[in-house]
């Protein structure tokens, strides 16, 4: 995971895929810069609008947007 600027997280999953996280607007993303916890769903996905982080020092922010980065080549 690395902090974007504003309210933004950019997550680097295990199978190389990179996904730009949104938070909610009251959010900073600095807060989740030592890591962060989601509560497991039955369907094991983490979901816009349903799903919230929380930091490991308190926070806790709902995903308003997810976007998959993918890497252009010229």
């Amino acid at each position: 995971m690395q902090t974007g600027s504003g309210n933004r997280l950019v997550l680097f999953l295990r199978d190389q895929r990179m996904i730009s996280v949104n938070l909610e607007k009251s959010c900073r993303a600095r807060d989740f810069y030592s890591g962060f916890y989601v509560e497991k769903n039955k369907d094991g996905r983490l979901c816009v609008d349903r799903d919230k982080l929380q930091s490991r020092t308190g926070a806790r922010c709902e995903v308003e947007t997810m976007r998959q980065l993918v890497a252009v080549s010229n």
